[in-house]
Order: structure tokens, then sequence, then C-alpha cells
């Protein structure tokens, strides 16, 4: 049996970036659901009604707007609790408050009620894709894999790898680093939507035999994922430098170590020289911004047409726990500030792209994710304005079909209705 859903639709068609006419907005739409939970057709209500079976369900969600599963790239589960913390920069706010909060992860049971909880935040705000900074400890990282399984959760995530410059309870051996990732990894192999991620925490806490016991992982298994962090903060870049003084610059350190390439995923970016970015550029790396946490921390403001000269594939993150947001629905309005302090002006479309379609394809998963083609999987999440008396005058003031999602953008923070993954509701308020 079809299902059909009623509502507004905004999606992307392709790159904003590079197509001025990629936004797709249909205020009367419908999205029409088989029942293996990919999408048959997505567009005006009457043309995907025509024809449709007697005995299909149709959801009507008046109007609301239908907006693709978002994707938030860049989290760190054992930090749930670290959120608002005062700090003095990077460095200090980890020693001081991420350290001592991520050992507390050593209780499986700990771990197993953060994981629930931060899953069903997560998907209560749109979220259906997230890669995710998984624990030191491996059961604590296994709950995280089982709820976001049960709740169905798209999840890419790794234990999170260091063996120096941290407390003992979280450090780790190369060998033993091995072992838990290649458990992980073969876990992954055959889940559809759960993706082993490596993941070395950053060049500081890496020593070069982990770093390279990372790089001949990622030789061993060319397909795996890998995210780590870089040029987030001018103390740590001082450092890094210093740590590694055969590198020419912090990207180096990765390079050196071969873990760059297209499904390698590099958090923050805020400092970068010209060389790294071409770098970035030659192997395919991701960047993802992280707007709140890079405000937050004091660490500067993301240079994100740089990376857009240099055709380097970005995507956003919440960065719990330094950004201060669950939904990176919330990050879309930070990121457009940022860049306004620039001179740079991100449209509607733009920003959407940044949490949907755009690191779908830097995920390579846009035939399941990102988007309303068909075939697709029914990932989608419900933003409805209606019960806020405020934002439907305003609204209601729009001149132009892109402009109302512009303004839910700056001003819609806690109206996700419903968010459906395959075409099954699974986190409703």
């Amino acid at each position: 049996m079809d299902t059909v859903f009623l509502g507004a639709l905004a999606y992307l068609l392709d790159d904003p970036f590079q197509r001025s006419a990629a936004l797709e907005i249909i205020e009367r739409g419908a999205i029409r659901v088989g029942a293996d939970g990919r999408i048959r057709a997505a567009g005006e209500r009457r043309v995907v009604c025509a024809g449709l079976p007697s005995d299909s369900r149709v959801v009507d969600y008046g109007d609301a707007w239908l907006l693709p599963g978002l994707i938030d790239a860049h989290l760190h589960y054992p930090q749930y609790y670290a959120l608002a913390a005062a700090n003095r920069g990077l460095l200090s706010w980890l020693e001081q408050t991420v350290f001592p909060e991520e050992q507390a992860f050593s209780s499986q049971a700990y771990a197993a009620r953060v994981a629930d909880a931060l899953v069903r935040r997560l998907l209560g705000g749109g979220v259906t894709t997230a890669v995710v900074y998984g624990s030191r400890f491996a059961p604590a990282t296994a709950v995280l894999f089982d709820a976001a399984k049960r709740h169905g959760l798209r999840l890419f995530a790794g234990v999170t790898l260091m063996d120096r410059n941290g407390p003992g309870p979280l450090l780790t051996d190369p060998d033993s680093a091995w072992r838990l990732c290649e458990t992980f990894y073969s876990r992954c192999q055959d889940e559809q939507d759960l993706h082993f991620v490596l993941t070395p925490r950053f060049a500081l806490s890496c020593s070069p035999a982990l770093l390279e016991m990372c790089g001949e992982f990622k030789r061993r298994f060319p397909d795996v994922y890998v995210q780590t962090h870089i040029n987030e903060n001018r103390e740590e870049i001082d450092q890094v430098g210093r740590a590694f003084p055969e590198a020419q610059h912090y990207l180096d350190v990765y390079d050196q170590y071969g873990l760059l390439g297209p499904r390698t995923l590099l958090a923050h970016d805020v400092h970068p020289q010209g060389a790294e970015l071409r770098r970035m550029a030659e192997t395919g790396c991701v960047v993802c911004h992280c707007p709140s946490s890079n405000l937050f921390l004091g660490s500067g403001l993301f240079p994100l047409r740089r990376h857009l000269q240099h055709g380097i594939s970005l995507a956003l993150g919440t960065d719990i726990g330094a950004g201060l947001h669950f939904s990176v629905w919330n990050e879309l309005s930070e990121a457009y500030k940022i860049q306004r302090l620039q001179g740079v002006g991100l449209n509607a479309a733009q920003l959407l792209y940044l949490v949907t379609l755009g690191p779908a394809r830097a995920l390579g998963i846009e035939d399941r994710a990102g988007t309303f083609k068909a075939g697709a999987m029914a990932d989608f999440w419900v933003l409805d304005p209606t019960n806020d008396p405020y934002l439907c005058e305003r609204l209601d003031r729009c001149e132009d079909a892109e402009s109302p999602l512009f303004t839910l953008i700056q001003l819609a923070r806690h109206h996700c209705r419903a968010t459906c993954i395959r075409g099954r509701i699974v986190e409703q308020v």
C-alpha cells in the first residue's frame, strides 16, 4: 500500500552554489511513498495523486512544510552533557569539561541512556543522518549503533582514538585501536544505514604510531570513512606545528599518513592556508563547518568563500558539545550571520543545501538521502509553523516563493512536528 504525504515541499535539485535554479518549492505538494519506504514521486499534488489506488493512505499536514531529512555532519556523542560550559578556548575546554565527561562513558548503562537520548533528540529536530564521534569505550560506542538502528537514524560513527595528551582512561594504544576499528568495521558490513568511521580525534591527541595505524587501516579497507579535526583554533595550530615539525602545515600531518580522500571529513578548518585548501580539493576531502561551536569557543569565522573557490565540498555540523543546538537546522542562521560578517550573503537554497543534498553527495548517499527524487528513501521532517501566530503572520508578508523558507531558517526553532524515515513516523511532537 502506498502512502501520500501532503504539505508544502522544499528541496534541492542540484548545487545552488553552481546552479541558480536549483531550489524546488511547491506550495501544494505531495510525496508518494511505496511499501518499501522509497519515494515513488514528489511534486505538485494533483500530479502525484493522479491515478492513486483507492487503498492508498493519505497523511495531510496542511500548511506545514515537508523538507528532506537533515544531515548533521559533525557531533560528539560522549559530549552530550558538556554543552554550555564556560571556557577560555578549545584546548582548556577539552581538559576542564570534555575529558572528564567522556570518562563517564566507561559505564555502559550510562552510555546506553545517553545514546537513546541523543538519537531521539536528533530525530526530534528533523535529523535523519548523523556523522558522530563515538566514545573511546567500545561498549559505549556499540550501544550508540544499537540506538541508531532501533530508532532508524542513519549513522556514521566510530570509536574516538587518542593515545596522548589526555587522561589515561581515554587513551588507546595502536594495536588495541586496530582491533576496535576492525570489530566495528565488520559489524557495519551488512548494515545499509550503519557506517563505520575511522576517528582519530585530532593531530595533538595522536602519536605518529597511532596515525600510522589509521593510515594502514585505510589502506587495508579503502572504502572506510575518516573523520577528524583541523585548523579549529590558533593555539591548537601552533601546538600541532611544534608536535609535527616535519609537516608543512596541519593538513600535511594527515596527508603524510594517507588519511585524505573523498571519504575524509575534516571538521572546522577556520584558519586554512592556501596550500591546504588546494590539497583538500585535489584529494576530494569534505570540510564540515560548525557555526555555533566556532562562535562559542571563540575559534573564528569560517572562510566559506575560500573553500568554495577551491571547489571543496561542504557540510554543516552541530559539534555537540561545543555547539549549542541539537538540530543542525538551527545552525543555518548562525552560518548565515558568520558569512554576513565577511561580506558574503547566503540565500535559502544555499543554506538548505548545506544540510541536505550537499552532505548527502559528500557522503555518497544522495541516492538515499537529502533529496525527494524518485527512488530515494522517504526520509523527511515536517516543519509546522501553524501554531506560532507571529511566525504565521510574518510568513504571510513574504512576497516571493523563496522568502518563506529563508524566514523559517532564521526564525523556526522548535517547530518540528514529525520526523519520518522510509515513510514511517519515528518521532512526533
